[in-house]
């Protein structure tokens, strides 16, 4: 027996169909749905009340059906049209379908970037306009200081000088080179974020012709990238303008050359040749610096006529261009081959690096990078410590140095770094420079107390003060600047044409001074705290930012600067002396605002339970 019509009841309303809801006596039969409706405001509410008994019990004409629903509305009001046709459906076999291209992909994600920009064309043009003019305002003031530089080095011509010239940009180009390498095996350097290796690497789509782009621009930055440090120092070294841009050329391809090896290598999943190669190039770059101070002393003689000097440039460039050509071929034809894991690690590293460049927290830099490379270590051997007391956080530092073997050597290579400056004519700069080369060596050697100060529940498990922790794992980066210190002592007392130009008394001191100079930066730029987003916010012409944001690049610098400038600006080394000491003090001593705020509180807790005592 069928179920009577619910409209034809006797007694009875219809109750109207709401939209979304199946519709008892649609054109297509009933359990029908409508869709949405938009019903004009106020209809619901204006409706006429039908009558409670229907005057016939027989089925509703479709105009009574008609008149007790709600039938959708279009926005204007009117009713939205019945079909007058049966919608056809068209089925689409797997067969019938084409493929997308590569190119249709990046144009759909170039149209969903674009197509949610919320700037509007004036900000962008403002904006634009900010940015050119600074860089042109800057660019010309570096321009004119490296000009008049040039014209000043130029006059130069002593032993230091010509050698300087012959020899300063074959030192550059391998330095370079074994930056570049660095760069390009840390990055990729061929790369891709989280987002493009979930949704384009893992598409129907052949990956090199994704992946190509990505390595031209990595080869076209290296090649810029090179070819500006190589003009820079080209001409801060007084040399003429064809050797000038014919080094700058050399350095770029250089550059890109290298770039190229790396990424060749990465197709082919292995890392260690672009490690090696970065190695042996910056060893390069010292074994010609050393060569520049034997020069300076009057160790040796050596000298190279301009047209050969072009010609040795020239000989790289070409050898550079071989190798750039042949190694970009083999990565292009083998960049299906790259692991998509490897892609994404990349790109997850750039976004993590540029938002810390965005705080200005070159710690948390060095905390990315330092997780990037244990990451690529993988496992290592379990090391048990030993000693007691104080002892024990020494000898564990002992061995996280034995860990990184090439940390302490790294330190010890830039004792170079003061023969070169004075070799260059640099002799009143030399304890800046010194103390800013050991501050940036010493501090893959502060690891533990990075540790330690960064967490302070793992400090408090220790039985120690935060003074005693902090000089226990300062003993082994102090040992190592106190060997520098030694190797470097010649170069402060002078050598070659500056012989005795300072007494060897003094020199020692200032010798010492530098060290520990570079040691207090090194610990400063460890200890130093993250930047407080919660701090109330400072108003400069930038934006609101916190004040530790300002502070924060110049951390480590501030105690080199301010430990040297007695000696740059040739006050008695009394007060150098009497700086180091209260800034030693204040770094190692443990001092903390916020220990001393617990510890007042912790007081005034103590004082309040006294108190409380006494009145019972």
């Amino acid at each position: 027996m069928s179920e009577p019509d619910r409209t034809s009841e006797p007694g009875r309303t219809a109750e109207p169909t709401r939209a979304g809801e199946p519709d008892p006596i649609g054109p297509d039969g009933p359990g029908r749905s409508l869709p949405p409706a938009v019903t004009p405001k106020g209809a619901r509410k204006k409706r006429k009340k039908e009558p409670k008994a229907a005057s016939t019990s027989g089925p509703a004409t479709p105009a009574a059906a008609e008149s007790l629903s709600e039938r959708p509305m279009l926005r204007t009001g009117q009713p939205l049209p019945r079909p007058a046709h049966p919608v056809r459906v068209t089925t689409v076999t797997a067969e019938e379908c084409e493929p997308a291209d590569h190119r249709e992909l990046l144009g759909l994600m170039r149209d969903w970037r674009k197509g949610r920009a919320t700037k509007k064309l004036g900000e962008v043009i403002s904006d634009a306009y900010v940015v050119v003019f600074g860089v042109l305002l800057v660019g010309a003031m570096a321009v004119n200081v490296v000009l008049q530089a040039q014209t000043t080095v130029s006059q130069c011509a002593t032993v230091a000088c010509t050698s300087a010239r012959l020899f300063l940009p074959w030192a550059t180009v391998a330095l370079v080179a074994g930056l570049a390498l660095s760069m390009a095996r840390l990055f990729g350097p061929v790369l891709a974020s989280a987002a493009e290796g979930t949704w384009l690497m893992s598409a129907p789509v052949g990956r090199a012709r994704l992946l190509r782009p990505r390595l031209v621009s990595a080869l076209l930055i290296a090649l810029l990238g090179g070819a500006l440090v190589g003009i820079l120092v080209t001409l801060l070294s007084g040399t003429a303008g064809r050797e000038v841009a014919a080094w700058t050329i050399a350095t770029g391809l250089s550059a890109a050359a290298v770039v190229a090896w790396a990424a060749a290598w990465q197709t082919a999943g292995r890392s260690g040749p672009a490690r090696w190669s970065a190695r042996l190039f910056a060893l390069l770059g010292l074994a010609v610096l050393v060569l520049v101070v034997a020069l300076a002393a009057g160790w040796t003689t050596f000298t190279l006529p301009g047209v050969a000097r072009i010609e040795i440039a020239a000989a790289v460039a070409a050898g550079a261009v071989l190798l750039l050509v042949v190694c970009a071929v083999v990565a292009g034809r083998r960049l299906d081959r790259i692991e998509r894991l490897r892609l994404t690690s990349g790109g997850s590293l750039v976004s993590g690096l540029s938002g810390a460049f965005y705080a200005l927290d070159l710690g948390l830099i060095h905390d990315i990078v330092v997780e990037r490379r244990a990451r690529e270590k993988g496992h290592v051997r379990a090391m048990r410590g030993s000693g007691e007391a104080v002892r024990a956080l020494v000898l564990r530092e002992v061995q996280r140095a034995l860990r990184s073997p090439a940390a302490v050597p790294t330190v010890l290579l830039t004792a170079v770094v003061p023969y070169a400056a004075d070799a260059l004519g640099l002799a009143t700069v030399v304890p800046f420079l010194g103390a800013l080369a050991v501050f940036v060596s010493l501090i893959p050697l502060t690891g533990g107390l990075r540790v330690l100060t960064r967490n302070s529940g793992l400090a408090r498990t220790l039985p120690f003060t935060n003074g005693q922790i902090r000089r226990a794992t300062v003993v082994v980066p102090a040992v190592v600047a106190l060997v520098w210190a030694i190797a470097s002592a010649p170069a402060f007392v002078g050598f070659g044409e500056s012989a005795g130009s300072r007494p060897v008394l003094e020199a020692v001191q200032v010798t010492l001074l530098t060290a520990f100079a570079g040691l207090m930066g090194a610990v400063r730029w460890t200890t130093a705290k993250p930047v407080n987003w919660g701090a109330p916010m400072a108003s400069t012409p930038a934006g609101a930012i916190p004040p530790g944001m300002i502070t924060a690049p110049i951390r480590g610098i501030d105690m080199v600067l301010l430990i040297t400038a007695p000696i740059l600006l040739n006050l008695p080394l009394v007060v150098s002396f009497v700086i180091a000491a209260i800034v030693a003090v204040v770094l190692l001593g443990g001092f903390s605002s916020e220990g001393l705020q617990a510890t007042r509180e912790q007081q005034q807790k103590e004082l309040e339970r006294q108190r409380a005592a006494r009145r019972r």
